[in-house]
């Protein structure tokens, strides 16, 4: 419920009252309160499991990261995604080999989508949260089938600063990255030592500063170039031109 708009509707209507303002401020006070309860933490390290009784729920991200998986019968392992605050995406059944699992890499806060919101407004939220989704996992898929080791590290990179500049995560220009080599690996489909030789060439050339856990990307617009990498800000302008 969108408390401002709510208040400016009764006002435009004749039947605003500021007793009628107290109630809405209750309400929304109620409904933080109820949120909150329902919110499930999860540590790090941990599997993100479905509701054994449904065996599916929807979830959308609070705070922390959490990696979409795929792990082989040998135990090799694909991540071919990141969950940040305020994404959103289904779980079902429990994680196990061969199936898709989402795992918390860092200490993670989720809720219910039902719990956050409900009604048109929902649907509409939920359903651009999972087209957007959709377009990241194209965008992965073309990231580790076509691009160079160099593309791919700055492309994720370049990706992950876009996000989290969107939820206020990026300060200076930097932003934190908990991620280990091990993970870039399997989610670049590269080694570790792969990884490790191609974040030294990027450093020594200048394209990106990592200190202290945070990372600063230099020189934006080449990177862009250089990474093969479309914001998503490109993609609605680049649609608007072919419209017109």
């Amino acid at each position: 419920m969108n408390m401002s708009s709510d208040v400016c509707a009764a006002a435009r209507s004749g039947g605003f009252t500021f007793a009628a303002a107290t109630d809405f401020r209750q309400a929304n006070v109620g409904h933080a309160q109820n949120f909150w309860r329902t919110v499930e933490r999860i540590s790090a390290g941990a599997s993100v499991c479905a509701d054994p009784e449904s065996r599916k729920r929807q979830i959308v991200v609070v705070s922390g990261w959490i990696a979409e998986t795929r792990i082989l019968s040998d135990g090799r392992r694909q991540i071919f995604g990141f969950l940040l605050p305020g994404d959103v995406a289904n779980v079902s059944g429990a994680s196990h080999v061969g199936n898709r699992g989402l795992m918390a890499l860092t200490n993670v806060e989720i809720a219910d989508t039902t719990a956050l919101m409900s009604g048109e407004q929902a649907s509409a939220t939920i359903s651009d949260a999972i087209r957007r989704r959709e377009e990241r996992l194209f965008d992965h898929i073309v990231r580790i089938g076509r691009l160079t080791a160099k593309e791919r590290m700055l492309n994720l990179l370049l990706e992950l600063h876009d996000r989290l500049e969107a939820i206020g995560l990026v300060k200076g220009g930097a932003f934190r990255l908990p991620l280990t080599q091990e993970v870039f690996a399997d989610a670049l489909g590269l080694s570790v030592v792969h990884i490790n030789r191609t974040l030294q060439q990027l450093r020594r050339e200048g394209l990106l500063t990592v200190a202290r856990g945070l990372v600063t990307l230099h020189r934006d617009h080449r990177l862009a170039a250089l990474a093969c990498y479309q914001s998503a800000v490109d993609r609605v302008e680049a649609r608007a031109r072919r419209a017109g």
